[in-house]
This record gives C-alpha cells, structure tokens and sequence, in this order.
C-alpha cells in the first residue's frame, strides 16, 4: 500500500522535532550514498527490521527495537524446536509410516517451502546481487560494515531454523494430506514477524524516532549486481537447497523400508 508521508510527533517539543526534520533534510542523498550509481543499477532494502538494524544508530530506539524483535522472533523458533524434539519424537529412532500420497504431498512441497521462505530467498538475493557501500555513511553514520554482516547472517539463520522447522514438521505428517497443508499454513505467519514489525512503526503505532528510522529502511538503495554470473549464483542456492531436503526426504523414507 502507498506509505504514509511522515508527519510531526504531537508528543515531541517543536524545537527537537524541527531540529531532527532539518538534520534528515539536510542529509546527502541516496545517489551519493551510492557513489552516484546509475538508478537502474539500484536494489530496494528488504523491508525487514534486519535492515531497521543496520541503518540505525548503535544503542537507538529502532537498534534495540530490531534487536528485540530478532530475539522475540529466535525464542518462539526455540520454543517449536523443543516442542518437535520431546514432544513430537522427533528426531526419532521410531518409524514414521507415511501413506503414499502423504509421501508425494511432501516431495512436491518441499519447493514450494523454499520459494516461500521470505527471508532466505532475500538472503539468497543479497549474497548473489548486492554489495556494501561504505559511502551509505554519508547518510547513516553506523552503517558500519559489520553491522550489514550481521544483518544479513541474522536473516539467512531465521530463513534456515524456519525452513527446518516446517520440513521437521511436514515429515511428521504421516496419514493426512489435509493436515500437511493446514500445519504448513499454519507456520507461516512466523516467517512475516519481522515485516509487521517494521509496518507497524511505519504506521505510526511506536515513536517518531521508530518510524523515521523505518522510513529510512524504505528509503534507502543497494547497489545492484545483476549480470548472469550473478543470477546462476542466486539460482544455484536454491538449487542446492531443494537438493539438500531432498536427500532428507529420501533418508527418511529409506529408513522407514
């Protein structure tokens, strides 16, 4: 939907709220953020406070906010995990009986499961199409090298845990087709927690700080690789993983027989 345009916090005093309106007007742009790469050569942000993180300052509200929604988002994924191991028995030395259809169901929705998965196949994106740009601190100070690493390190791991988890639970799934696509359903409102939480503070709901640090997020470019090198990478990550989940599948099975 069309975003609204940021407006002055009724809460704050005129003197701040003016000061931090010039301070952000007065910021270089995102073209000479970018060295003055061409536009067609730019990639948006992900909306994700992955991002909120990276382009906020150390020890600001939108830096602790990503911090707490990465750790909210982390303990639920823990909270699933212990759930599958000691109440679900799994992993488990028992046999898992699945029918035959229940079997085909899974193998065509392992795919399915990846290109689903929001924020792996954004990390897949950013590892294989764009690159750091030391001059973004020409707009966003702490936009520290480091902190892109772990931004992306922390996507790329919920990405993963959450993909295990849903193939974990699409394998328990051993006598009904209509519970496989419900429990798989079900799962993916987790995958969207991040996002939420960077459209809420675009809303309006948190701070002005919060909300002008999202719209930074929204904002803000990457610069773009994007010639056929790049694609067969990006292509390939995708590949090997529904390799990997498929040589799971069939471990599996080739252990039930």
């Amino acid at each position: 939907g069309v975003r609204a345009p940021l407006q002055q916090s009724s809460t704050s005093h005129p003197a701040v709220s003016h000061s931090r309106s010039f301070m952000r007007a007065s910021r270089p742009s995102i073209g000479e953020c970018l060295d003055n790469v061409p536009e067609e050569e730019m990639a948006d942000m992900s909306l994700d406070v992955y991002n909120m993180f990276y382009l906020s300052d150390i020890g600001s509200q939108g830096f602790v906010y990503s911090v707490a929604v990465f750790i909210i988002k982390f303990a639920l994924y823990v909270l699933l995990l212990l759930d599958l191991i000691y109440n679900k028995e799994f992993p488990s030395q028992q046999t898992v009986e699945a029918t035959p259809i229940v079997r085909t169901t899974q193998l065509f929705l392992m795919p399915v499961a990846i290109v689903t998965q929001e924020e792996l196949i954004t990390s897949f994106f950013i590892f294989s199409h764009l690159k750091y740009s030391p001059s973004i601190r020409k707009r966003h100070p702490t936009a520290y090298k480091w902190k892109y690493i772990v931004a992306a390190a922390a996507r790329f791991t919920d990405g993963s845990i959450f993909l295990f988890i849903n193939i974990c639970v699409m394998l328990l799934q051993d006598t009904d087709v209509l519970g496989l696509f419900l429990n798989f359903a079900a799962l993916m409102f987790l995958q969207t927690i991040d996002n939420i939480a960077l459209q809420v503070c675009l809303d309006g709901y948190w701070t002005q700080s919060l909300r002008e640090t999202a719209q930074d997020v929204v904002d803000m470019k990457f610069a773009y690789r994007h010639n056929y090198v790049h694609r067969c990478m990006q292509t390939s990550f995708v590949v090997g993983v529904w390799i990997a989940l498929l040589g799971l599948w069939v471990a599996v099975h080739y252990k039930e027989n």
